[in-house]
C-alpha cells in the first residue's frame, strides 16, 4: 500500500473513530461529516493523480457523493442545532442531486468501457431494473403515495426508491459490462451496494416508523470511505479503459435473472391472495407485461449469441483446418497436406486407370537471395514463386511446399507424359522471370531444375513419387540447372542400386565390415609423427576394400552418415588411447599425438554430434584435447548451426580444424573469427604450378599464424613441396611423400615409427 492510500485511512479513521466513540450529538454530526468530506476528497486526490482516460465519470460520482455529504450535514444541523426534523427539508434537495450525478458518472464509466454495442447487457439490466422497480413500487411507493400525507412528501418519499431503483440498474449495467474488473472496480462496485442497501433499510424502516440512527448510519459511511479508497487504488485509471468482451453469462447471471423475472408471478400472486388495491394489481399486471417481453428478447439474443458462437466456431475451425494443411508462407499446400492429396490422387489413378504426374521444383540458387538480400527478401521470393506457379497450372491442378525452397505440382489425369512435361515448361518459364522486391532495384532472379515423375498404373504410393521426382530434380541440377528432367529407366537403376547400397552399409555397420586406415601427420620441423589421421574404409564382401568416395555420398543422403561418423569417432580414439598405452608402457613419450575425424556437415548439423563426440571420449579415456575434429570450409558455410556446435566442442577440450581451405568462399580476413585452432590447406594449393601459387600458400600460412592458427598441409607428394613448406614455416604435413593411409598393424612395421620420422617407404 502506498503513502496516499495510507494516510487517506488514517485520516478518515480519525473521524469515524470520534463517530464511533462520542455520545455528543453535535461533535458526532460533526465527526460524521468530516468522514464525508475525506471520503470526497479522496476520489478527487485519485482523479488527479492516477489521470484516468474518462476524468468526467469519476468527477460526476465525486460530485453525487458531495451531494450526500453535504446533504447530511444540513440535516445533522436541522437535528442537533435545531432539534427538528422536517419533510421535506433543504437536505432532501442535495439528497436529489445526489442521485442524478451518480447516475451521470456510472453511465460515463460505462460507455467508456464499451467497446461495441451490448444488447444482451442492457437487457439484462432492464430486467433487473424493471423487477426491483415493480418491487418498490408494490412495497414502499405505492403505500406512500396512496397515504394521507401531503402531495409533497409523498411524491419526495417515492422518489428516493426510484432513484435507488436507476442506480441499481447502472451498478447491474456496469457489472455485466465489458471492462476490466480489478480491486478499484470491486470497490466501487461495494460502494454503490453498501449505499442501494442501506438506502432500503432506511425506507423500510422510515416507512413503518422505526428508523432510530447509529448503524445504519455507519452503512452510509463506509460507502463513502469504499469509494475514495476505490478512486485512490492505482487500478482505478483501468475502469474507464475498454473492454474486449462483456461479462460471461454465467450460472449465477442466470440464476438472478431467473429471481428478478419470477417478481412478477410472485407480486400478482400475493396482490390476489391479499387482495390489494387495483393500483398495485395494474401495476403488477403492467410490469409483469413488460418483464415478459424483456425474456423475450433476451431469448432472442440469447439465440443470436448461440448462432453467432457457431459461426465463429465453424469459422475457426475452417481456418484451423487450413493453417493446419497448408504453408503460412505460401499459403499452398505443406507437406503433410501434399502428400495425402497425391496418396488420393494415385488411388484414383488406380480405379480409372489414369496417369498421375508430379512436378519437383527445386529452386536455383535461393540460397544467394537470402545471403545477399536477406530473409525478407527470400520470403517474397517464394510467396511470388508459388503464386507464378499456382497460375502456369491447371485450375485442378494442386501446389505445395515440402521443403525451404522446394515445391512440388500435382498434375492429375493428365492425358499424356507429354503434358505434364508442357506443365513443367510453362512453369518453369513461369519461375525465371525477375521477382519485385523492395530495396533491390531490378528484381530478383532464380531459376529452377524440375524433376518429373508419372504413375501409369497407380500402383505406388505417395513417398515413392514423390522421391522419383526428387531424383529426377537432382539430375536436373547436376546437368546444369534451370532444366526439366524426366525420371526414367536409368534413374529407377541409380535409385534401387542407392537403396541398395544404403541397406548394405547398414548391414556393414552392424557386422563390422569398416575398418579404419590412419596417415601420418608429420611436424615439418623435425620429421617426428604428431599425430593421425583416420579414414574410413569398407571390406564389402564381393567387392573388396572400399574407399571413402564409394560409399560417403551414398551415406550423406541420410542419416547414415551419423551413424558412420558415430562409428569413426568411437573406432579412432579407442585406437589413439591402446596406442599411448602401449607406448607409455614403452616409456615412449606420446603426450602431444592427436587423431583427426572428419565430421560431415549433416552430422556437424545434428543436435547430438556434441554427446556423440563425448561419449567416444569418456568410452575410450582419451583426453579431449588429444582429438581433433576436422570439418570442412563449405560445411561451415552451409551449415548455420555448425558453428554453434564447433564452439561447443572447442568448450570440451577438442581441437578444431578446418579441411580443405582453399575450396569454398571463406576470405582470409575470416580466419580470426572462425571457431578452430588448426587450418588445413587443400592440396589443390600446394600442387598447382601456376603464377602465383607458391604465393597463394605463402600468404595462408603468414595469415593463419597471425591469427593464431597452426597449419597443416595435405596432399605432399615431391621433395620439393615439403621443402617449400618449411620454407614458409608451416607447422605440420601429410601425405603420400611421408606416408600413404595405412591399416593400424601397418604402421607398426619397421620403417614406419609410432613415434619418430615417418618413412616414405
Amino acid at each position: 500500500m502506498d503513502r496516499t492510500r495510507v494516510t487517506y485511512a488514517a485520516v478518515l479513521a480519525v473521524p469515524v473513530l470520534a463517530w464511533v466513540l462520542l455520545d455528543d450529538g453535535v461533535v458526532r454530526s460533526a465527526a460524521y461529516t468530516l468522514a464525508g468530506v475525506v471520503a470526497v476528497a479522496g476520489v478527487g486526490i485519485g482523479v488527479r493523480r492516477h489521470r484516468p482516460a474518462a476524468p468526467s465519470a469519476w468527477v460526476l460520482l465525486a460530485a453525487g457523493l458531495g451531494c450526500l455529504v453535504a446533504g447530511d450535514a444540513v440535516y445533522a444541523w436541522y437535528l442537533d442545532v435545531l432539534h427538528r426534523e422536517p419533510f421535506p427539508s433543504p437536505a432532501d434537495a442535495l439528497y436529489l442531486l445526489a442521485y442524478p450525478l451518480l447516475v451521470a458518472g456510472l453511465s460515463r464509466l460505462v460507455r467508456a468501457r464499451r467497446t461495441a454495442r451490448d444488447a444482451a447487457g442492457a437487457v439484462d439490466s432492464a430486467i433487473v431494473t424493471v423487477g426491483l422497480a415493480l418491487l418498490a413500487w408494490v412495497f414502499v411507493a405505492e403505500p406512500v403515495v396512496v397515504s394521507d400525507a401531503p402531495v409533497a412528501e409523498r411524491l419526495l418519499a417515492a422518489a428516493y426508491p426510484l432513484c435507488d431503483v436507476v442506480l441499481l440498474a447502472l451498478i447491474v449495467r456496469l457489472v455485466v459490462g465489458a471492462g476490466a474488473r480489478p480491486v478499484s472496480f470491486r470497490l466501487l462496485t461495494a460502494s454503490a451496494a453498501v449505499l442501494l442497501g442501506a438506502d432500503t433499510v432506511y425506507v423500510s424502516l422510515a416507512t413503518a416508523e422505526l428508523y432510530v440512527g447509529g448503524w445504519l448510519d455507519g452503512l452510509w459511511l463506509l460507502s463513502y470511505g469504499l469509494a475514495g479508497a476505490a478512486a485512490l487504488h492505482p487500478s482505478m485509471r483501468r475502469l474507464s479503459e475498454p473492454g474486449r468482451d462483456a461479462a460471461p453469462f454465467t450460472r449465477r447471471r442466470l440464476v438472478a435473472l431467473t429471481a428478478v423475472v419470477l417478481l412478477g408471478p410472485a407480486l400478482a400472486v400475493e396482490a390476489l391472495v391479499t387482495g390489494a388495491a387495483a393500483s398495485v394489481t395494474a401495476a403488477v399486471a403492467g410490469g409483469t407485461a413488460v418483464l415478459v417481453a424483456l425474456v423475450v428478447a433476451r431469448m432472442h439474443l440469447a439465440v443470436r449469441e448461440v448462432q453467432r458462437a457457431e459461426r465463429q466456431r465453424e469459422r475457426l475451425q475452417g481456418d484451423l483446418a487450413h493453417q493446419a494443411a497448408h504453408d503460412h508462407l505460401t499459403q499452398v499446400a505443406n507437406r503433410a497436406r501434399t502428400l495425402e492429396v497425391v496418396g488420393s490422387a494415385l488411388h484414383r489413378g488406380q480405379r480409372a486407370g489414369t496417369l498421375v504426374g508430379l512436378l519437383f521444383v527445386d529452386l536455383d540458387h535461393f540460397k544467394d537471395v537470402n545471403d545477399t538480400w536477406g530473409h525478407a527478401a527470400g520470403d517474397e521470393v517464394l510467396r511470388e514463386t508459388a503464386r507464378r506457379i499456382r497460375a502456369a497450372v491447371r485450375q485442378g491442378d494442386t501446389v505445395g511446399r515440402i521443403g525451404g525452397d522446394e515445391l512440388v505440382v500435382l498434375v492429375e489425369a493428365p492425358g499424356s507424359e507429354a503434358e505434364v512435361v508442357e506443365t513443367a515448361e510453362r512453369v518453369l518459364a513461369a519461375v525465371l522471370a525477375p521477382v519485385a522486391v523492395p530495396g533491390v532495384p531490378r528484381g530478383v532472379t532464380v531459376g529452377a531444375s524440375i524433376g518429373v515423375a508419372v504413375a501409369r498404373d497407380g500402383r505406388t504410393d505417395a513417398d515413392h513419387l514423390l522421391g522419383e521426382a526428387d531424383a529426377a530434380a537432382y539430375r536436373a541440377k547436376a546437368e546444369g540447372r534451370g532444366r526439366v528432367e524426366v525420371f526414367d529407366e536409368s534413374l529407377r537403376r541409380a535409385l534401387r542400386e542407392r537403396a541398395e547400397q544404403e541397406a548394405a552399409i547398414r548391414r556393414g555397420l552392424a557386422a563390422g565390415e569398416f575398418v579404419l586406415h590412419y596417415q601420418p601427420v608429420v611436424d615439418v620441423a623435425d620429421g617426428r609423427t604428431v599425430g593421425y589421421e583416420a579414414l574410413a574404409r569398407w571390406q564389402r564382401p564381393g567387392h573388396g576394400l572400399l574407399p571413402p568416395a564409394d560409399f560417403v555420398p551414398v551415406a550423406e543422403e541420410s542419416s547414415l552418415v551419423c551413424d558412420l561418423g558415430r562409428w569413426v569417432l568411437g573406432a579412432a580414439t579407442r585406437q589413439l588411447a591402446e596406442w599411448r598405452a602401449d607406448a607409455q608402457g614403452r616409456g615412449v613419450p606420446v603426450d602431444d599425438l592427436t587423431v583427426a575425424v572428419n565430421i560431415s556437415g549433416r552430422h556437424l548439423a545434428s543436435a547430438a554430434v556434441v554427446a556423440d563426440v563425448r561419449e567416444a571420449l569418456a568410452a575410450s579415456g582419451l583426453p579431449a584435447d588429444r582429438l581433433v575434429v576436422e570439418v570442412t570450409e563449405t560445411v561451415l558455410v552451409d551449415r548455420a548451426t555448425g558453428d554453434a556446435h564447433l564452439r561447443a566442442l572447442r568448450d570440451l577440450g577438442v581441437q578444431v580444424s578446418i579441411d580443405d581451405f582453399g575450396t569454398g568462399y571463406t576470405s582470409i580476413g575470416q580466419l580470426q573469427h572462425l571457431p578452430a585452432s588448426t587450418l588445413k590447406i587443400d592440396r589443390s594449393l600446394l600442387a598447382g604450378g601456376g603464377a602465383g601459387s607458391a604465393e597463394l600458400v605463402a600468404l595462408v600460412v603468414h595469415a593463419a599464424h597471425a591469427f593464431g592458427l597452426s597449419v597443416v598441409a595435405e596432399g605432399v607428394e615431391t621433395a620439393e613441396q615439403l621443402a617449400r613448406l618449411q620454407g614458409l614455416g608451416c607447422d605440420r604435413a601429410q601425405g603420400f611423400l611421408l606416408c600413404p593411409p595405412r591399416a593400424p598393424e601397418d604402421l607398426r612395421q619397421p620403417g614406419v615409427a609410432l613415434v619418430g620420422h615417418a618413412s616414405p617407404t
